[in-house]
């Protein structure tokens, strides 16, 4: 069966998840073992004296201080993102890989643009390099009960954007959008967004430990980033990838310069539209399934948003 493969990102590793990866390896078996003990090589070589992801997913209780910390949140959800990705290659055929923020360093590699090993460098020099950022995520709505749009709330999204100096569209995500703003707007512009409520879910709320991820607040960390990572080993994909953008990087013809200035400049400093990419790659591949990868369900409802709106016979299956 054709799949899409979505990979996740931040917040997608909660207390529910905990001992998801344990359980993952002891369902794949011997592959994922393998390949979780090649990034706890790397972890340690990379971050000396942080716990090991065996000891994040085995804690005997979930601390938001403790899994939510960048560089801590980041690795785990990578491993548990690459790990499920080889049940998925055993279920099913992939024919588009895509993530959400974060996700879209786990699609590099499970597309194979990208070794797991240098994924994981990756991810753990933008996390300690995203860590000093002030600032924040609101996740706030643009839909009712029934997930329909509601034309005023854009309207009320562009005034808020256009009335507080710092705010961006960081993530449009299905029916909700994600806003960005520096530490010292972040009250004002959680005071701007209306109270809405959808279903048993309050908005706006922030995002517990995010930074100002995907906008120009973080030009310095993607300075920052091109120079630690500029020998990045990055190649075309071998299964077609689809970026924050909703654009295409195939296996036949894409430039990998293009594919790392992306990675470490366009997407870190712009808005990420995981909505427009899930769009793009319904439309152009007809997947016959999506395969929301773990760990999580935490794109369940968006993709659920995207595929009421657009049309889409394919089925999300849910993975973790």
């Amino acid at each position: 069966m054709n799949a899409f493969l979505l990979c996740p990102g931040r917040g997608s590793y909660g207390k529910p998840e905990l001992g998801a990866l344990a359980r993952s390896i002891g369902e794949i078996g011997d592959e994922a073992r393998a390949l979780v003990d090649q990034l706890e090589s790397q972890r340690a070589a990379l971050q000396p004296g942080m716990p090991s992801l065996h000891e994040l997913d085995s804690a005997p209780s979930f601390r938001p201080a403790l899994h939510l910390k960048g560089e801590h949140a980041s690795a785990i959800i990578f491993a548990c993102t690459l790990v499920d990705a080889l049940r998925a290659r055993r279920d099913s055929h992939p024919v588009l890989v895509g993530g959400n923020s974060l996700g879209f360093y786990s699609a590099l590699v499970v597309s194979g643009a990208v070794s797991p090993s240098e994924g994981f460098r990756l991810v753990a020099t933008m996390a300690e390099l995203q860590q000093s950022e002030r600032g924040g995520q609101v996740l706030w709505t643009l839909i009712d009960d029934d997930w329909r749009l509601v034309p005023d709330r854009q309207t009320t999204l562009n005034a808020v954007l256009d009335q507080i100096p710092s705010a961006a569209l960081s993530i449009r995500l299905g029916g909700h959008v994600i806003v960005a703003a520096n530490e010292e707007d972040m009250p004002a512009l959680l005071d701007a967004l209306p109270p809405v409520k959808v279903g048993k879910r309050d908005f706006p709320f922030r995002l517990a430990m995010h930074g100002p991820f995907h906008t120009d607040l973080l030009r310095g960390v993607a300075d920052a980033g091109l120079t630690r990572l500029a020998d990045l080993d990055i190649r075309a994909p071998e299964i077609p990838l689809i970026d924050g953008r909703g654009y295409l990087w195939s296996p036949l013809s894409s430039d990998p310069a293009a594919l790392l200035h992306y990675t470490l400049v366009t997407q870190v400093t712009s808005t990420f539209d995981f909505t427009e990419a899930v769009r793009v790659g319904l439309l152009d591949y007809a997947p016959e399934r999506i395969d929301l990868l773990g760990p999580g369900t935490s794109l369940r409802a968006p993709v659920g948003h995207i595929l009421q709106h657009t049309g889409s016979p394919a089925k999300p299956w849910i993975g973790g």
